[in-house]
């Protein structure tokens, strides 16, 4: 009989051991990044396919994962069977038994971005305030600049490409000069965006601004002043100040349509018609890669790509973006910020979709 004890003792301190193994802290660390994981790898996956549909006029949807909630159990069994012989003689055939099971229930509740609000938030301009935090935060004002303001002064910046893909090619060429002399000026911390007041400021640092560096800066921008910052605004012509700097501003969807354009497309959907191509005067084809060069490219192949940050299955066809573009890889966080800045606080009235797991 003390062999059963003894058997019946390892067997129950087996059982707490495996339990603890899974429940508590430790199915946190097992759980949390998995659905991290998930999550955000989705939720680009939702971003490129969108900008995909954008480029073949297709409706773009958003679905977002508002709450993911895990039930988790463990069953545990210990059993001991033996013959027990009569007066005198020996226990004997003496067996023992055990056996546990663990199970994780999730229940994952999607909710549809729709309604008046969020196609508000959508096609609204995007304030400059916005601009403003994320140039403050690190981001380059050239490429911040370059998706979300389609004109300065008297320079467009492609505005014909906030919407779906145009059949004539958008001006753009100087805006982008002028963005990448900003961009140089920003590198060597000569100039910044910040609040003045209750006014937005493209202020120069005159220790690290040479006048005529400034200046021309200045004369390319179209403001007349003699201080060292300009201020932004929206108020039309006739309205200005000569310190003015008046910038309209992309809405969100205008970025969306603006970034699909440089998409790779298949030549068969092209040839097919299913895409807008747009064309130079001369009838030759027009290269987005001029507008949107260095800001985000959306390759394709027939086979799902082996090194991709991001991809989606289109059309029979494999969009992506390549690990090791930075570029757009860059570009692409910069739209999720803008995204969950600019439409994340929207109030779902959607219906909700709670889907229970396993």
């Amino acid at each position: 009989m003390v062999m059963v004890w003894r058997v019946v003792l390892s067997l129950s301190i087996f059982l707490p051991i495996g339990c603890s193994s899974y429940l508590g802290p430790a199915s946190v660390r097992q759980a949390h990044r998995p659905y991290n994981e998930s999550v955000v790898e989705t939720l680009n996956e939702q971003l490129l396919l969108n900008l995909v549909r954008l480029r073949y006029r297709d409706n773009p949807y958003f679905i977002e994962v508002s709450s993911i909630t895990s039930q988790q159990s463990f069953e545990g069994a210990v059993g001991v069977s033996a013959v027990l012989p009569f007066f005198g003689d020996r226990v004997r055939n003496f067996g023992g038994s055990a056996g546990a099971l663990y199970s994780d229930n999730p229940t994952i509740t999607y909710q549809p971005l729709q309604g008046e609000a969020f196609l508000e938030k959508l096609m609204a301009p995007i304030p400059m305030e916005a601009m403003m935090r994320l140039t403050q935060s690190g981001w380059s004002i050239s490429r911040v600049i370059r998706i979300a303001v389609e004109q300065a002064n008297h320079m467009p910046n492609a505005p014909s490409a906030s919407g779906p893909t145009p059949v004539g090619p958008p001006e753009f060429r100087e805006f982008k000069e002028l963005t990448n002399e900003l961009r140089t000026l920003q590198q060597a911390h000569a100039l910044s965006l910040a609040l003045d007041g209750e006014r937005i400021a493209l202020a120069f640092e005159p220790s690290r601004t040479p006048a005529d560096v400034r200046d021309s800066v200045f004369s390319r921008m179209g403001v007349r002043t003699n201080e060292q910052a300009v201020y932004l605004t929206n108020r039309p012509t006739l309205r200005r100040n000569g310190d003015e700097l008046y910038l309209q501003t992309r809405s969100l969807i205008g970025i969306l349509f603006f970034l699909s354009h440089n998409i790779e497309v298949p030549e068969g959907d092209v040839n097919k018609g299913l895409v807008t191509v747009t064309r130079n005067p001369d009838g030759t084809l027009f290269d987005w890669e001029e507008v949107c060069g260095g800001l985000m490219k959306v390759s394709n192949a027939s086979t799902p790509p082996a090194d991709a940050f991001v991809k989606i299955k289109y059309r029979n066809s494999w969009f992506y973006i390549a690990d090791n573009d930075l570029d757009s890889k860059s570009t692409f966080m910069l739209l999720n910020q803008l995204f969950n800045l600019l439409a994340g606080d929207v109030k779902k009235v959607a219906p909700v979709l709670t889907i229970p797991v396993g």
